[in-house]
């Protein structure tokens, strides 16, 4: 049986596929949002929120500009989602602290902050003896830190319980339990998909199934293909906050949030979708933690949890058209799912409607593992919803 048809269907309801259902739905499109589980109950929700383009920043290239363009609409993006559904993701908008241990790590933070600033962006040194200025509970022996007071921080299990809202209202239909097998074909372009439960129509798809992005199979052409990196979090509790910010270290990061939990985080782990927590990772968090932060040793244990970040084949996420007209990916986000969301969501949504997309899509289009030009890339004004006959 196959169900009517809509302008687009978006397949996962992850941060990323969220983002894009509100975008599109708000200019004018029917979206219908088709989630193998629940909305946002995968990487999205197993992430500390953190909002650091700046973090691992070492050079320019288009993922460093993607990523500062998606920082930047953060405050309108989280502004408007309070409005829409009344849920207030609490972006802390106050930095986001690096610290060394030692004098060798405080020279890569200095090479790290001149790098930054020659590029325009703001990158503070903080000397050993400032650090308990900024937070009192931080260890008296570390070395020094590296202050990045445009990256921030927000809640984003709160971020996606309005954005869910968000899209509800703004009329995408979400159909939650609906596993997604293949994109259909008619012709050179897309019809809709196949799933667990019946048929969808529609002339355009947009894969963001996260890690699993790569099992959504494509008549005619070959899936693009994704891994699952399995990261591990302790969260730890106390009666008071012992952060004010989000704290990094190498191998490390402490994430605070106001009811006094301590997200710890996080492990990089290439093992499938093993979803196991292993007593291995989260005691090497929590010594990383507590050496950092001594008090945190008199924390209680409040839950431990792993989520699978969506990866491809080259660090680049996979944004653009695919091998079919009408057929576009938004995935293999690893590490940046929350920070791209608002950027991915804003260039995914004008080429659905057949706009340009407004910058070179070209570094992290999906052809570059598919081989050969996109059939989805028409020029602007003909990708959209206003063409529907087979190419």
């Amino acid at each position: 049986m196959t169900t009517g048809s809509s302008d687009v269907l978006i397949i996962g309801g992850g941060i990323i596929g969220l983002s894009i259902a509100r975008e599109a739905a708000r200019s004018g499109l029917s979206v219908r949002l088709l989630e193998k589980g629940a909305p946002g109950g995968e990487a999205s929700s197993a992430a500390a929120g953190m909002i650091g383009p700046q973090l691992h920043a070492e050079a320019a290239g288009p993922a460093l500009s993607l990523a500062l363009q998606s920082r930047d609409l953060y405050p309108e993006f989280v502004a408007a989602l309070r409005d829409e559904s009344g849920i207030d993701a609490r972006l802390t908008a106050r930095g986001i602290l690096v610290v060394a241990r030692d004098d060798r790590d405080v020279e890569a933070l200095r090479r790290q902050a001149d790098v930054q600033r020659g590029l325009g962006l703001t990158a503070e040194t903080i000397r050993a003896g400032d650090l308990a200025r900024l937070e009192p509970a931080l260890a008296a022996d570390l070395a020094g830190g590296l202050l990045l007071p445009r990256d921030w921080s927000l809640d984003n299990v709160l971020l996606l319980t309005g954005l869910h809202i968000a899209a509800r209202r703004a009329g995408v239909e979400v159909l939650p339990g609906t596993m997604v097998t293949r994109v259909l074909r008619e012709g050179g372009r897309v019809a809709g998909v196949d799933t667990v439960g019946g048929r969808y129509a529609s002339g355009m798809v947009v894969v963001a199934a996260g890690a699993w992005s790569g099992a959504v199979g494509v008549d005619g052409a070959t899936p693009l293909r994704t891994h699952p990196v399995r990261g591990q979090i302790a969260c730890l509790r106390t009666a008071a906050p012992l952060l004010t910010d989000a704290l990094v270290s190498e191998g490390c990061y402490l994430v605070p949030r106001a009811d006094g939990r301590l997200l710890v985080g996080s492990t990089m782990e290439r093992v499938g979708f093993e979803r196991a927590v292993t007593a291995e990772a989260i005691a090497g968090l929590l010594e990383k933690a507590f050496r950092l932060v001594p008090a945190a040793r008199q924390a209680a244990l409040h839950s431990t949890w792993a989520g699978f970040r969506p990866a491809v084949d080259d660090p680049l996420p996979a944004i653009g058209p695919g091998p079919l007209a009408g057929l576009y990916y938004a995935c293999g986000h690893l590490r940046e799912g929350l920070l791209l969301a608002p950027i991915t969501a804003r260039l995914v949504a004008r080429l659905l409607r057949g706009d340009s997309p407004g910058l070179d899509l070209e570094p992290f289009s999906p052809m570059r593992f598919l081989g050969g030009s996109s059939a989805g890339g028409d020029a602007p004004g003909r990708g959209g919803v206003a063409r529907r006959d087979p190419a």
